[in-house]
């Protein structure tokens, strides 16, 4: 069996990794956004939003993971202060 400690190290651990996931699809829209600048002329606006928005979409569901990760982090550490 789990142990409480265990699994809040766990959830730790994944927050970390969705803070990094967050932090490499602003590293992405950066990248694109630079690139348009410097190239833009070489680039179809179309296409550019379309990478944009699923760039973004990605960003969204990565923070609802990483919010039901918190929200069962908060509880578990409550179930471990009054236990």
């Amino acid at each position: 069996m789990t142990k409480p400690m265990d699994t809040y190290n766990h959830y730790v651990e994944q927050e970390d990794t969705f803070y990094q996931q967050l932090e490499t699809l602003e590293q992405c829209q950066v990248a694109v956004f630079d690139h348009i600048f410097r190239y833009g002329e070489r680039f179809n606006k179309a296409m550019a939003w379309e990478v944009l928005r699923s760039v973004h979409q990605l960003e969204v569901s990565v923070r609802l993971e990483l919010l039901q990760l918190r929200l069962d982090k908060a509880f578990l550490a409550y179930d471990m202060k009054h236990s």
